[in-house]
């Protein structure tokens, strides 16, 4: 995934959607660049727990690297069914802990 922001910065990493069938261990990229800081901000549920995937099943979830550091970002997927191509809206937290609002139209 590739997030261009208004001020030219650009973030691009993996993303994963959340099923009943995903584990912890498939997350893992999800953390990276994180260290210690992976729960502060109100991020309560950014962690490799069974909180995690209960907490965004049916969600997306992506960890993005840009030249000032990680932006980590959850999704409200339109239709679930069709992955990212049905749309969705959620929010993402840059690396200085701004967050902001984010929405991609169905492809």
């Amino acid at each position: 995934m590739t997030a261009k922001l208004s001020t030219g910065a650009t973030y691009a990493g993996p993303f994963f959607q959340i099923t009943s069938e995903t584990t912890i261990e498939e997350l893992t990229p999800l953390w990276t660049g994180w260290g210690d800081r992976w729960r502060w901000r109100g991020w309560t549920y950014w962690g490799p727990s069974q909180s995690t995937l209960t907490h965004y099943s049916g969600r997306v979830l992506a960890n993005l690297t840009g030249a000032d550091g990680q932006m980590r970002c959850h999704f409200r997927l339109m239709r679930p069914s069709a992955g990212m191509a049905g749309g969705g809206q959620g929010r993402c937290q840059l690396p200085g802990g701004t967050i902001i609002d984010a929405t991609f139209p169905p492809a």
